[in-house]
């Protein structure tokens, strides 16, 4: 049996120099490779467990549409709609010279009008593949014309765009988070309805939220995305940045103290300051950053939960939230239970790309009266049953790496996989796969995945996760 460290050594350097020798082998290929041209979502990947990841669900359009039309809105949201209508545009997207958007989205204008503020999330495509899509305003009033990207803030979602030839009146910034339960109203375009405003409640920001959101109970849909966030004054206390799916008038808030920061650096374009491989190296810098803080960050005590005999890492960083539950198992005399850990934010690089994300899944899978050979056959389609996430056109196939390891009280069977990011080239995807092999009538089933991790930080919370599995009967 190898050990930890010279396991995880051995694993991660084949799997570096095979995947390295992929990139050098197709990095033409991949820098000019595009993702079929789809409709960006107008929220973005998830960075909560129960946001929509880009492209997952299909939007009934028809009953979206009939609820809003039957919304009756009160006369001070209509005052609040008519104060700031001239100063919300829409953002379309358009796939080189095609004259249908690809994707939409909303944005306000700030500080002397000619600048615009959206989510990232909006313009992400036009900033991976600055020569394929261009972006285009259309103001209330029909002007339209073309928009640059200006800034980005990949973490907090935001963007600031402009026109060479647009000045709008501009609302005014409310830095402060609004008490729980004063009265709210968001404002973009949902779907092909035109200008919109819905009405809710804030209510403060949400708990236990890497990334800060101010929980909004009015309707955010599909569209309304980088659109402003209104006060009773009119001032803009956020902009719009997502809704939680299969769930009634549960929105987010990206709170607006995190504009002025972002304003300070937009200057030039940023397609004449940066080429596209520099635009994306930007990206990848932010969410390296983001990575440090909350993938790496040691918890202040090492928090492990028993289960029959094993002690399973659950707080291996200090983000992690875990739930604990009964499985159905694969067979009838099989029982599973689960102890399921996330971090519950990610970023997103571009529309279906997530990254920063870390999830475990520790089964304990028990045998009710199997011989031998077929509980361990069932512990294998147990093990077997690793997702695999994402699209060709986004990241390389999986090198893998087995092996047996002697752990802390146990020996197991190890699966390592590593994939590379094509257009991130400093971004990769772990899936590690533990299995106990000791006892005929239980088993440990343990996965760790991280998504979109700088390489040396994936060995490092790799090295991390395995140090801390134990048997201790």
């Amino acid at each position: 049996m190898k050990t930890i460290g010279l396991f995880i050594a051995l694993a991660c350097l084949s799997i570096r120099a095979t995947d390295s020798t992929a990139q050098t082998a197709g990095a033409a290929d991949r820098a000019e490779r595009l993702p079929p041209p789809a409709e960006t979502p107008a929220v973005p990947s998830p960075t909560d467990e129960q946001q929509r990841p880009p492209g997952e669900e299909t939007i009934d359009e028809a009953a979206i549409e009939a609820e809003i039309a039957a919304q009756e809105l009160s006369g001070e949201a209509q005052v609040r709609l008519d104060a700031a209508r001239d100063s919300v545009v829409q953002i379309q997207g358009f796939f080189e010279g095609s004259e249908s958007s690809a994707f939409h989205g909303s944005g306000f204008a700030v500080e002397d009008g000619r600048r615009i503020v959206t989510n990232y999330h909006v313009v992400a495509q036009a900033v991976m593949y600055p020569q394929q899509y261009r972006l285009k305003y259309l103001a209330s009033d029909g002007r339209e014309g073309p928009l640059h990207v200006l800034a980005i803030d990949v973490r907090n979602d935001l963007a600031i765009v402009a026109a060479d030839d647009l000045e709008l009146p501009p609302l005014k910034l409310r830095p402060d988070i609004p008490a729980q339960g004063e009265r709210a109203w968001s404002i973009g375009f949902p779907l092909n309805l035109g200008l919109t405003i819905t009405e809710g409640v804030a209510n403060g920001l949400v708990e236990n939220r890497i990334a800060e959101r101010i929980h909004y109970t009015g309707a955010i849909n599909g569209g309304m995305s980088g659109g402003p966030a209104l006060d009773r004054r009119g001032r803009v206390y956020g902009v719009n940045v997502s809704v939680v799916t299969n769930r009634q008038l549960v929105g987010f808030i990206v709170p607006a103290k995190h504009i002025p920061a972002l304003l300070a650096r937009a200057g030039e374009p940023l397609e004449k300051q940066f080429s596209a491989l520099q635009l994306r190296q930007r990206v990848t810098t932010q969410v390296l950053a983001y990575e440090s803080e909350v993938l790496e960050a040691e918890p202040s005590g090492a928090d492990t939960q028993p289960v029959r005999g094993f002690v399973l890492p659950t707080e291996i960083t200090p983000y992690v939230e875990c739930s604990t539950f009964d499985e159905r198992g694969p067979h009838v005399r099989v029982r599973v239970e689960v102890i399921s850990c996330r971090v519950p934010s990610q970023l997103s690089v571009q529309s279906g790309v997530p990254v920063a994300g870390l999830t475990m899944q520790h089964r304990i899978v028990r045998s009710a009266g199997l011989s031998p050979l077929q509980f361990e056959r069932q512990v294998n389609d147990v093990a077997a049953e690793t997702p695999r996430t994402g699209q060709p056109a986004h990241v390389a196939p999986f090198a893998c790496h087995d092996g047996l390891v002697s752990l802390d009280g146990f020996d197991a069977r190890i699966s390592t996989c590593v994939r590379q990011y094509r257009l991130f080239a400093e971004l990769y995807d772990f899936s590690v796969t533990v299995v106990s092999i000791d006892d005929e009538t239980q088993a440990l089933v343990s996965r760790l995945s991280l998504q979109g991790v700088a390489f040396d930080s994936g060995e490092r919370i790799l090295k991390r996760y395995l140090g801390a599995l134990q048997w201790k009967p």
